[in-house]
């Protein structure tokens, strides 16, 4: 079967740059139409460990006041284990947002478990409770605070434990008056792509507790009143903090000149809206754009040496 491709290809090719032109649009079509595939690899292998839930959860409180709350601790080993809790104050030291822990602080303090260690035997999960209690003199704002589960664990060969820890980040606003002014410091949008792209912002908020950006991507048409792509995601920003925020670019079908309107929260100020152009010229595209220029070419010169002779 590939020796006839092969072979008719080659007929094609030597029949003249009409016949080119047919093949390579044929070929151009099939690599628009055939679905993207992916090999998906099982090695059948079972994550196993410590694992606490949720991951993240948000709450407020008034100061003088408390907070009861829930995590789940889950042993995913074949052997028993002895967990122990406790709480450190976290934030962010670049605008990837990389963590950094403080275990001596005042905000700390405010969480107590129930109970604070616990056994857990292989492949038991258990719910933990703790309490959030902000004093009187707490002030209004964002405080964040990372909750640890941890465990020894033995090496392979029976020698020298390593330690385990996994954390449940607790976002806390005290309840008062409170800000979330986020400003949009820059926004990069490509202006021509022809296939999988990204795009960035760095986004700052100078307010006195996080907020959740909620931004759109969306693709229209040159003339701008039909929409042909579009992405929505949301992000949070802790405050006094810029965050360098990227994301896929959302692309049409079919190739051509398109508008991106770019809409962007800001917490308590209005949305930001952003536009920018888009060229989209994908593979196939290019491939069937330059065989045209090729033959219409061709063509031309044909002729012109045809009235030559």
């Amino acid at each position: 079967m590939a020796m006839k491709l092969h072979k008719y290809l080659c007929r094609c090719l030597s029949s003249g740059v009409e016949s080119f032109f047919i093949v390579a649009l044929l070929l151009a079509v099939c690599m628009c139409l055939l679905p993207n595939r992916t090999l998906a690899i099982n090695d059948g292998s079972v994550e196993k460990g410590l694992t606490l839930s949720p991951l993240r959860s948000e709450l407020e409180i008034a100061p003088g006041t408390s907070l009861d709350g829930q995590i789940m601790v889950t042993n995913s080993t074949d052997k028993p284990m002895a967990v122990s809790f406790s709480a450190e104050e976290f934030s962010v030291i670049n605008q990837q947002y990389d963590y950094a822990f403080t275990e001596d602080s005042d905000t700390a303090k405010w969480i107590s478990f129930n109970p604070a260690q616990t056994d857990l035997t292989a492949g038991q999960n258990k719910v933990i409770s703790f309490r959030v209690g902000a004093p009187l003199s707490a002030e209004p704002g964002g405080r964040y605070l990372s909750l640890f589960a941890s465990t020894n664990v033995k090496t392979s060969d029976g020698g020298f434990n390593s330690r385990q820890r996994v954390a449940s980040l607790l976002y806390i606003t005290v309840a008062g008056s409170v800000t979330r002014n986020g400003n949009l410091i820059s926004l990069t949008s490509p202006w021509a792509v022809g296939g999988e792209s990204m795009w960035s912002m760095t986004l700052q908020n100078t307010g006195t507790t996080h907020f959740r950006s909620r931004y759109s991507t969306v693709v229209k048409n040159v003339l701008g009143d039909g929409e042909v792509a579009n992405a929505s995601w949301d992000t949070l920003i802790l405050p006094g903090t810029v965050r360098a925020v990227s994301d896929k670019l959302p692309l049409p079908q079919f190739p051509g000149i398109y508008k991106i309107v770019y809409t962007i929260g800001l917490g308590d100020k209005p949305a930001v809206v952003e536009t920018r152009w888009l060229i989209y010229m994908p593979l196939w595209a290019i491939i069937i754009t330059l065989v045209a220029v090729i033959s219409i070419i061709s063509v031309l010169f044909r002729r012109i040496k045809t009235k030559k002779h």
